[in-house]
């Protein structure tokens, strides 16, 4: 895994350098089928994921939020977010990220978060923990009650059961950098009534590399290789079942 990871760490250095050279530049803007917004950025960075895995290991299966490359059928394939957080990234909310993971039967080994603005490169292999550039990153040990959980904004209805709770709500766009700040301690859960495979798949391992917890609502483990269509849970492990008690399901 040391080759893949040095490769992944690389790729996403070249993504970080796109998407800090383009924040508050004139952006193509437009609007996918599912009305989210995608940028000429998103696509550059695609495509330079696609290409680059091509020719360092053309075997391998490209599942990219923005275009893929393979069968589906591959015994490894990467899966790819190149830029978190775009419509934070439009309105010039610096929670964006690079995201790059590789699966294996729908599993993720191997992943790499790049936050370009504060320079954070996290990392993990399935096993053998996670770290913010090259330190060990841990999530709290906090439970629901006074603990701090992210709410997607597509679970706001989940809002009032987790206050009651006693959790302490905060709003943030971005999956994966969201996903990051509980990895490193500075949340107790998130919230997901929406989830994305290409992003949240990556964070995930990471997320549970420092300790967590990643499920769907029904309490079982997702798979990345294909659409996630239940929400999604991730916690410090502390808070899991309280959670998941707390939104009723």
């Amino acid at each position: 895994m040391d080759e893949y990871l040095g490769f992944a760490k690389d790729l996403a250095r070249k993504a970080g350098a796109i998407i800090k050279d383009n924040f508050d530049a004139n952006l193509s803007i437009e609007l996918k089928p599912d009305y989210s917004p995608v940028t000429d950025v998103d696509r550059e960075i695609n495509e330079l994921v696609i290409r680059s895995i091509h020719e360092a290991y053309p075997a391998h299966g490209v599942l990219g939020e923005e275009g893929s490359k393979g069968t589906g059928n591959e015994e490894l394939q990467w899966i790819c977010d190149p830029l978190d957080g775009t419509a934070a990234f439009i309105v010039g909310i610096k929670h964006n990220s690079f995201v790059l993971g590789l699966s294996q039967q729908g599993q993720v080994l191997l992943s790499v978060v790049y936050d370009p603005f504060g320079d954070n490169l996290y990392h993990a292999v399935k096993e053998g923990g996670a770290f913010c550039n090259d330190e060990p990153i841990h999530v709290n040990a906090a439970g629901l009650q006074g603990g701090y959980v992210i709410v997607e904004e597509t679970g706001y209805k989940l809002y009032e059961p987790l206050w009651k709770a006693g959790a302490i709500l905060v709003p943030a766009p971005g999956a994966a950098y969201r996903a990051m700040l509980l990895a490193r301690g500075r949340l107790s859960a998130i919230v997901q009534a929406k989830a994305d495979n290409h992003d949240i798949g990556p964070a995930s391992l990471i997320v549970e590399e420092a300790g967590g917890k990643v499920t769907l609502f029904d309490g079982t483990a997702p798979r990345y290789d294909q659409p996630i269509s239940s929400g999604l849970v991730l916690s410090n492990g502390t808070c899991h079942v309280e959670l998941l008690s707390a939104i009723n399901l």
